[in-house]
């Protein structure tokens, strides 16, 4: 009976030993199990947002929707990292054809690129008016009295030059012969026309605001006298045929930082006070003078977009170009299709 005992033992023994070794077994696998899962999940959370240059004239409240959105973490949400880079207009064309920049906010320069026949596209309007005050020295009255003057400008294409242009036409001077054009920077236009280095220049709103309270004087807004496809978001053929979802990823949260906007007004003006490096009195300001001068989704239908596109490329494009050479809004017709 004895040996009968020690063998029923021994085999309880070696079976116990058995499990014990397989638990031990299947424990690390366990483990690794586990931490292949955290790791994965870990990569995923930590993994590298997408980063695209974004280019840009100078922080103004043409650009609110994108503030907002950064502010908002929008594009965040579209796993996108926007670098957003000051350029000049003669600059983005180049650049955005090579692929240097990804998305251009100028739309006057890539409208006209478009219309010259270059692979660049306007896929979303932001707004449809100039967001600028001529600003002047305090005798001047009128812009007649600016007729033999030296008019600052931001260049020579694009919005800011092509709304200059316009607004001396429409009152009665010829900006090619009766005044003299001259270059002036984002944050140089106040000094230059408090030294007298120039006689007038068209100044952001916010830029204005800050001139009149040292003594400048306000002579009109751009707005009230005419519409311009102002800002929106520029792209080359090629990132659009090859990239169709990068751009549908930044289109999203541009178009939720535009319905942002319009809803949320006291954090809006903050995300403006930090983007446009401002106190909130000047930023709640420009907020009241722009926020019904954007689109309601980034689009206009052909019917409307015509003569506001022929009035801006008047003089500048030597032949007219059809729409569908400068617009094309099929991606953002899709985002739109999506929300519904």
């Amino acid at each position: 009976m004895s040996h009968i005992k020690n063998f029923l033992e021994l085999n309880a023994a070696k079976m116990y030993q058995e499990k014990v070794n397989q638990s031990r077994c299947r424990a690390p696998r366990l483990v690794v199990t586990i931490a292949m899962l955290l790791g994965a999940g870990s990569s995923s959370n930590l993994a590298a947002l997408d980063a695209i240059n974004v280019s840009y004239p100078s922080p103004a409240p043409f650009y609110i929707p994108v503030a907002v959105a950064i502010h908002q973490g929008f594009f965040r949400d579209q796993n996108l990292d926007v670098k957003l880079i000051v350029t000049r207009a003669e600059v983005d064309r180049a650049a955005l054809i090579s692929g240097d920049i990804d998305f251009t906010l100028r739309i006057g320069s890539t409208i006209l690129s478009a219309a010259r026949g270059l692979p660049v596209r306007t896929v979303f309007l932001t707004t449809l008016k100039p967001f600028w005050s001529l600003v002047v020295r305090p005798e001047v009255n009128s812009v007649a009295e600016l007729k033999g003057k030296v008019i600052g400008s931001g260049g020579i294409a694009g919005s800011h030059y092509g709304t200059t242009k316009v607004i001396l036409r429409k009152h009665g001077l010829d900006p090619d012969k009766e005044v003299t054009l001259k270059f002036v920077g984002p944050g140089e236009r106040i000094p230059a026309v408090l030294s007298k280095s120039i006689d007038g220049v068209l100044m952001d709103y916010g830029e204005a605001l800050r001139a009149r309270k040292m003594g400048l004087k306000l002579l009109l807004n751009a707005a009230d006298h005419y519409s311009l496809a102002s800002a929106g978001v520029g792209v080359s053929q090629k990132n659009m045929r090859e990239r169709p979802e990068l751009t549908k990823r930044f289109l999203r949260a541009q178009l939720q930082g535009l319905r942002f906007m319009r809803e949320q007004r006291d954090r809006t003006v903050n995300a403006m006070a930090s983007f446009l490096k401002t106190d909130k009195e000047i930023a709640d300001g420009v907020y009241q003078l722009s926020v019904n001068n954007f689109t309601k989704d980034g689009m206009l239908d052909d019917a409307s977009l015509k003569p506001l596109v022929d009035d801006q490329l008047a003089g500048i494009n030597p032949k007219e170009a059809p729409l569908a050479q400068m617009f094309d809004f099929n991606l953002l017709q899709q985002i739109l299709k999506e929300s519904r």
